[in-house]
């Protein structure tokens, strides 16, 4: 199999070109992205410019280009305006296939059945192209290039692409518009066609060039059938009324451009080079649907017109979660504080109607598993850190673990392997540890600062040995380490990095997520920390060679990447080669690295998704009490060591930590604020070593752990969650100032 490292999408701001940025993000290729705009994530690019492609493709070194570039408008638009096509579809490829050829890309161009007549489809790839529209004329003018100029190239030819893309016109959106208002919708009952899922396109396009296939290749969902059918199907999927569809022969539509009707493509071929039958309409609106519930679901009630057009099911689901959000309002309220007698927690859950609506949404489809709620928690926290990916997974811990065997997993070009060392704090959580111990590594400590509770940044060069390869280092209680000091050594010395962010999650460094800056980092979704899924946790990939074997660790290890409730999403379930297990085995069952099942449910994710929402929030929740507690304890600082910021920094306060100085016993002052029923925490393990199930494992420590013992010994925190209220600060400043009144 070929292996990718760079490839460039030309049209990655349309359906298909981003499934392609998906699909190939997923399997660790370094994409570089165009679009016909500056969109996030991607750098504008005019095709019809010969300087600016010329340009574009010496700057990215791609393995392979995939051109997926449309005429604005589509297919009328083109019998419209028949020079702006050619000046797209055949100019342009002209430009690329040169560039292509120049730098030694394979270029994958995508087509269209309406190459033929469409008077006696499905076509094969080898059967005389006859087109009867611009746009036919136009592509197979493209596809005459692509196969003049280019050595080596692939041409994909497809049909009937769709998926669920708001920002896309395709067909599915269609039907979803009018469907979704209430209106009908006229859909010839005599085009004929080959549904094709736009993330099975792409999925299958990357498999294909992997496997070093050139020449024509038709890329189609297995069913052939007419376009009205396809949109009933997809009201079907979608949860609105098929009955709104009304099937017209295309005479009566009054298209600009002239139709194959008899159309669509024969999947012989891609069958033989998949060694499987390509995906059916059945399982294709399953994923679909995994999009479309994951979108729809979160983003406001239905307008009258959908409710209207949808099933009897869905109705009573509306009327459900309406009385959920009343139930909440009746029964979900916070209590009056009441001072010494009401708990005053250190953490605690804070959440309004919006995630017990989410909640129930979730378990009235019955997804018991990790589905369409964890895509789009994934892709929220995505965009808001900025990351690569991000990877669900049950907890925090899980999340330490996962990010640990993925740095140790045989896919990585140099992974982290037993007796290799990991330099790490002594003021850690557990399961921060644990990871590290159970692989083998050897864990090398180094002390923390008492106000910061960091890792001591001044002591990390000199922890450097021959055997080091990787730091793993939390932002401890939410105050961001020193990064600078860090990426510095990490760059200088080639190691990896692991940020434990679990208690830090919307701090930043230099205006930069904490969580960005290692090849991983680790978040926890627990109760007590910044957002809650009850259990739960992230990973988050910054490294797009990771990407794929997070996942993969997660997942049992399994080399497929199918979702859960999906099956052949690469298109060759059983036309694999791997190891030594005889052709054919079950891709489903075919396991690259040391994996476990570290999945959540959907419902914990569907959680998740509305306390996202809330995050900012929160932040500057706990960021106004860290300040009101730190005001209210200024007077005892001659008492206390209070909590010291980096200006650099801004912290995401999971806690308000203290040092007692010399004379104070933190044990009295512990139980004081206890007995006034104010909640508590020591720093985690303290000084992990002398805890009694890590006093024997093998490690090394570097100079004293003198600033780690006093933190065991003299540091406890209390709580700025958000939860907490005006008269519950004011109670907790009042108890400090009646415990030292009385010394």
């Amino acid at each position: 199999m070929r292996a990718l490292r760079t490839a460039l999408v030309i049209g990655a701001s349309g359906l298909v070109g981003g499934a392609l940025v998906r699909a190939l993000e997923r399997s660790g290729v370094e994409v570089t992205a165009t679009g016909h705009s500056r969109a996030a994530g991607m750098s504008a690019l005019d095709v019809r410019e010969a300087a600016a492609v010329e340009q574009c493709v010496a700057a990215a070194k791609p393995d392979v280009i995939f051109l997926a570039v449309n005429v604005p408008g589509g297919v009328d638009r083109c019998e419209e305006q028949p020079d702006a096509a050619d000046a797209v579809n055949v100019q342009g490829t002209k430009h690329v296939a040169a560039a292509a050829a120049q730098h030694g890309a394979t270029l994958v161009y995508y087509s269209t059945d309406y190459v033929f007549d469409g008077k006696s489809g499905p076509y094969a790839e080898e059967d005389p192209p006859n087109p009867i529209s611009v746009y036919g004329r136009t592509k197979l003018e493209a596809e005459q290039i692509v196969r003049e100029r280019v050595p080596r190239h692939l041409i994909v030819r497809t049909t009937a692409v769709y998926g669920w893309d708001r920002g896309s016109r395709n067909f599915a959106m269609q039907v979803w518009e009018r469907l979704g208002g209430g209106q009908p919708l006229r859909v010839p009952h005599d085009q004929l066609c080959n549904p094709t899922l736009a993330e099975y396109l792409a999925e299958t396009s990357l498999r294909l060039v992997q496997e070093g296939v050139e020449g024509v290749v038709n890329v189609v969902g297995r069913d052939r059938m007419s376009r009205a059918d396809l949109a009933r199907q997809l009201a079907r999927a979608m949860a609105l009324d098929p009955a709104l569809v009304t099937a017209v022969p295309t005479s009566e539509l009054s298209q600009k451009a002239p139709r194959p009707l008899a159309g669509g493509l024969k999947i012989d071929k891609l069958a033989r080079l998949l060694g499987t039958e390509p995906l059916d309409l059945a399982e294709s609106l399953k994923r679909f649907r995994r999009g479309w519930r994951a979108d729809t679901h979160t983003t406001g009630a239905p307008t009258a017109g959908a409710r209207a057009a949808a099933g009897e099911a869905e109705q009573l689901k509306q009327e459900i979660l309406e009385k959920v959000r009343r139930y909440w309002e009746v029964a979900h309220q916070p209590q009056p504080f009441v001072p010494r007698k009401s708990r005053v927690n250190y953490a605690g859950r804070v959440y309004g109607p919006e995630e017990l609506v989410n909640l129930v949404d979730a378990s009235l489809d019955f997804w018991l598993t990790l589905g369409p709620w964890g895509d789009l928690f994934e892709a929220k926290l995505r965009k808001y850190l900025g990351c690569r990916d991000v990877v669900l997974v049950n907890s925090g811990s899980t999340a330490n673990l996962t990010a640990v065997m993925a740095l140790m997993s045989p896919l990585l070009d140099n992974p982290l392997r037993p007796g290799d060392e990991v330099i790490t704090p002594a003021v850690t959580f557990p399961s921060t540890l644990a990871p590290l111990v159970h692989g083998g590594l050897v864990p090398v400590f180094v002390d923390c600062e008492v106000g910061t509770y960091n890792v001591n940044p001044r002591l990390l060069a000199g922890a450097i040995g021959p055997k080091t390869r990787a730091l793993v280092l939390p932002h401890t209680l939410g105050n961001p380490f020193d990064l600078d000091v860090v990426m510095d050594l990490v760059k200088r010395h080639t190691l990896y990095l692991i940020e434990d962010t679990c208690d830090a999650l919307g701090g930043t460094w230099r205006g930069k997520p904490v969580g960005t800056f290692g090849d991983l980092a680790t978040l926890s979704f627990f109760p007590a920390h910044h957002i809650t899924m009850g259990e739960g946790g992230a990973v988050v990939v910054n490294n797009p060679r990771l990407a794929t074997i997070v996942r993969s660790v997660r997942d049992w290890g399994r080399a497929c990447w199918c979702a859960p409730g999906e099956s052949n999403t690469c298109g060759k379930r059983f036309g694999w080669e791997l190891g030594e297990l005889p052709r054919g085995y079950d891709h489903k069952y075919i396991y690259s690295t040391l994996g476990y099942n570290f999945k959540p449910t959907d419902l914990q994710a569907a959680i998740g998704v509305a306390q996202l929402d809330r995050l900012a929030g929160f932040v500057a929740k706990r960021r106004e009490h860290f300040v009101r507690l730190s005001v209210a304890l200024a007077p005892f600082r001659d008492r206390l060591v209070l909590p010291t910021e980096d200006p650099r920094a801004q912290p995401s306060w999971f806690g308000f930590p203290i040092t007692v100085r010399e004379g104070v016993s933190r044990a009295a002052l512990v139980q004081a604020l206890e007995t006034a029923n104010i909640e508590t925490r020591q720093v985690f393990g303290g000084n992990i070593l002398k805890q009694p199930g890590y006093r024997d494992i093998t490690r090394r420590v570097h100079g004293t752990l003198a600033e780690t013992d006093r933190i065991m010994r003299d540091t406890f925190f209390i709580g700025v969650y958000p939860g907490l209220t005006d008269g519950m600060l004011e109670f907790v400043a009042r108890a400090f100032g009646e415990f030292f009144s009385r010394r």
